[in-house]
């Protein structure tokens, strides 16, 4: 299972205007054959789908929306037939049917994407997000393995829990190390 992440902000102009900021957090991932599996409680047909799970958070109450799209090569009945099911304070494969808040398995593009539209998420809880697909097999909808991207967005900034530090901001601490490190070493001479 490959997972990248980045976290995109975007300003609108209205927002400028108030000094609000709203943010949204996307990754990208393939279900694959070293995917994990769970039984997808929602679908009835899936005893064994593999998935991927993302833990965020976000800073503001509100509501937000969960987009997935999952590419193909050719026609829609090649992309992965997928599936969003977003929990709250936890995940366990175990017992997936506990704790759901969300979900949805075909969004406003049909079988090859999902949406979560205006859920109300509180500042301080943290998210999972699962996506999976709707079936164990390939289905005339699609298949059950497969790339997905999916964006998170809404009333505030939304921060993948987990996800690796980007380049900028690596850099940043290097330098701030090197500094620190530079003065330490001028105190003890």
């Amino acid at each position: 299972m490959k997972k990248t992440a980045m976290l995109t902000a975007t300003l609108g102009v209205g927002l400028l205007a108030f000094g609000n900021a709203s943010a949204s957090a996307s990754y990208s991932g393939v279900l694959d054959g070293s995917s994990p599996t769970f039984q997808n409680p929602l679908s009835g047909t899936c005893a064994s789908c593999a998935y991927d799970v993302q833990a965020f958070t976000v800073d503001t109450d509100g509501l937000y929306t969960i987009d997935a799209f999952y590419p193909g090569d050719t026609g829609l009945d090649e992309n992965l037939d997928g599936y969003l099911i977003l929990y709250a304070d936890g995940f366990d494969p175990m017992d997936a049917a506990t704790g759901i808040i969300g979900s949805d398995d075909d969004g406003p593009g049909g079988s090859n994407t999902s949406q979560i539209l205006d859920i109300a998420l509180t500042a301080g809880t943290t998210y999972f997000l699962v996506t999976t697909s709707f079936d164990d097999a390939p289905t005339s909808f699609g298949q059950n393995l497969g790339p997905f991207e999916n964006t998170i967005a809404g009333a505030g900034n939304v921060t993948l829990v987990g996800a690796p530090i980007p380049v900028p901001a690596a850099v940043w601490l290097l330098g701030s190390a090197l500094i620190g490190l530079g003065a330490t070493r001028r105190k003890a001479a």
